[in-house]
């Protein structure tokens, strides 16, 4: 019978890819006892990706639609709390019109315009706000404010009506300063409502809402009217004066409904957007779960084969250092 043998430095070679793949062993136990999912992903699933590559992607799915609800939802928060602020002028300024006009207050119907003037101010500057950078009254053009200045749009304001000599006739100026296509529109800096995006399965939204949305002109046009109560540019006399402080004041009532419906279709959006993050919650979770049962390893035969692993590696060290103090002269001795 043919014997082979092995030389020394082959059977040292021989002993380090054990002790190395031993090794290997110990470490890919160690760490799926520690993480509770499989080393090898493709040996545990022999090879059949399919499912989770299926679930991998849905995942994925409803993590853009958590970034994309968690924006909608703040965009939607802070053009409801401007939208609540513009009312808020609105009201405060009405009633003082209204008062100063049945009383034929000239002083009073002044310090109401110029405190009108101060809320057209603060309104521009709510239409123009950012967040993160990006506008939420400028449409698609979010990277720019809807609007100029306030006194960019005060002084384009005050030409318009600088020619009126009744209440009636400057009202009907500035009303139709923002319907003309070349008056305000022209003005506005920023582009078309932007689309609904998809925030779950088969579920879209978007607030809809610009500095071109009617409530929003409706409330402009009313502002508007009530700083020029204030101002020196119109050519109303003391009577004209008195009489567009009354159309002011009805105008802030009349623009009520406008925002009121602005701010109720955007609480059906904001609705739709918190029902969707629940539901998107409850499928992500389950989906996750899912890919756990896929990938996760039996505690009971990693533990057991980081033990075999461990005695095989303990061996493997008794072998080698009996082997290394073999030798002829100490077999001599």
């Amino acid at each position: 019978m043919t014997m082979l043998s092995l030389g020394d430095l082959a059977q040292n070679m021989i002993r380090r890819q054990h002790m190395n793949l031993v090794k290997y062993q110990v470490q890919t136990r160690s760490q799926e006892m520690t993480t509770g999912v499989v080393a090898d992903t493709a040996a545990h699933l022999r090879g059949n990706l399919a499912p989770l590559d299926a679930l991998n992607g849905a995942l994925a799915r409803f993590d853009g639609y958590r970034h994309a609800t968690a924006q909608l939802a703040l965009n939607s928060s802070t053009i409801q709390a401007a939208l609540e602020s513009i009312d808020g002028f609105a009201s405060d300024l009405a009633t003082p019109l209204l008062s100063s006009s049945s009383a034929r207050d000239l002083s009073s119907i002044r310090a109401n315009g110029g405190e009108a003037r101060e809320k057209f101010k603060a309104t521009i500057a709510l239409l123009n706000t950012e967040i993160g950078g990006q506008s939420l009254f400028a449409g698609k053009m979010t990277d720019r404010p809807p609007l100029p200045d306030a006194e960019t749009l005060l002084s384009a304001i005050e030409i318009v009506a600088a020619g009126a000599t009744s209440a009636a006739d400057l009202r009907d100026a500035v009303n139709a300063w923002f319907d003309d296509p070349a008056g305000y529109a022209a003005l506005y800096q920023g582009g078309d409502a932007v689309a609904p995006i998809g925030i779950g399965g088969g579920v879209t939204a978007a607030t809809g809402i610009t500095a071109l949305s009617p409530g929003v002109v409706d409330s402009l046009k009313a502002l508007s009217l009530a700083a020029l109560t204030g101002s020196d540019a119109t050519a109303l006399n003391d009577e004209g004066k008195i009489a567009l402080a009354s159309v002011a004041g009805a105008a802030l009532l009349g623009s009520q409904t406008a925002r009121a419906d602005m701010r109720a279709g955007l609480a059906v959006i904001e609705n739709r957007v918190a029902a969707a993050q629940t539901r998107n919650e409850a499928e992500e979770t389950a989906l996750e779960i899912a890919r756990a049962k896929l990938v996760e390893v039996d505690p009971y035969a990693a533990a057991t084969g980081l033990t075999e692993a461990q005695t095989r590696l303990e061996t493997l060290y008794a072998v080698t250092s009996r082997l290394s103090s073999l030798s002829l002269a100490n077999y001599l001795r």
